[in-house]
């Protein structure tokens, strides 16, 4: 006679082996049971936060994130809460979302509004020291700093730079990402010349995302 289980047949009552409820453990809480597309554009805005199971920590942020997080805070190109640690949330990539790769991301907000990143990707994109104050000792706003060079040429050319960024429905965070991701500085930093180089590429947008 067979002894394969049939259709009915009782379950084991050996408990599960270690390496099941090691696998089981290693699994994010409460994943939303939702299709894998909706799941993905929920991480991509930011919304979708995993929870690690109750045994599972964050690993600690390093000395050398603590100090990008608040110089970019300072400047205001991430929320300035807690020094910047709350523009960073503990997650995985799509498709899969394992939590053996997670790590830290800049989280979509009103400050970082594109997909999440890692914290050591955008670290080595943009180095600390590039988000300087303004001479005033202010986070960089709209205007670069008036110095002897500012002309009035260069005026008018920041208020046609305005005008784009109000037809585009533009935040001034994602202004002051634009000018970081094109010249590696600040709006405070920004020449004449550099002025007019950005007049150019946003009169070439027609849509609201960069």
């Amino acid at each position: 006679m067979s002894k394969s289980k049939g259709f009915g047949s009782p379950a084991s009552t050996q408990p599960p082996s270690r390496q099941s409820r090691t696998s089981k453990g290693r699994e994010w809480q409460r994943m939303p049971q939702i299709d894998l597309e909706t799941r993905i554009e929920l991480w991509q805005a930011g919304l979708l936060k995993l929870r690690l199971p109750n045994e599972v920590q964050p690993r600690s942020l390093t000395s050398a994130e603590k100090h990008w997080l608040d110089r970019a805070a300072a400047a205001e190109y991430i929320t300035p809460e807690q020094n910047g640690q709350q523009a960073v949330f503990y997650t995985a990539a799509p498709p899969d979302f394992r939590l053996e790769a997670a790590d830290w991301y800049l989280c979509p907000n009103d400050y970082w509004n594109q997909h999440p990143i890692l914290l050591q990707e955008i670290m080595a994109r943009f180095p600390a020291e590039l988000f300087k104050l303004s001479a005033s000792g202010q986070p960089p706003a709209f205007y670069p700093d008036r110095t002897p060079d500012y002309t009035d040429k260069q005026e008018a050319v920041m208020r046609s730079i305005f005008r784009e960024t109000v037809r585009l429905g533009w935040s001034l965070p994602q202004y002051k990402w634009l000018i970081m991701e094109q010249f590696h500085k600040t709006t405070a930093q920004v020449t004449f010349e550099e002025a007019r180089q950005i007049l150019e590429i946003l009169q070439t947008l027609t849509d609201v995302s960069f």
